[in-house]
């Protein structure tokens, strides 16, 4: 997650997690919630098929 947290920072993303694990990433008037981190590998690859529709580039391409 760490990665991923410093990919979205770079590149203008807002995050944040709630005290009960939901996250919330925002950017441009764009906001994802995801209920807790994930944990499987398909969680994982949704999350970041849908930070990708937003505008992230991860991994990040130089």
């Amino acid at each position: 997650m760490g990665a991923l947290l410093a990919a979205m920072d770079r590149q203008g993303f807002k995050s944040r997690q709630s005290l009960q694990g939901a996250w919330f990433f925002s950017r441009n008037g764009t906001m994802i919630t995801v209920g807790h981190e994930p944990e499987t590998t398909g969680e994982w690859i949704d999350l970041i098929s849908t930070l990708r529709g937003a505008g992230l580039v991860f991994p990040d391409e130089d």
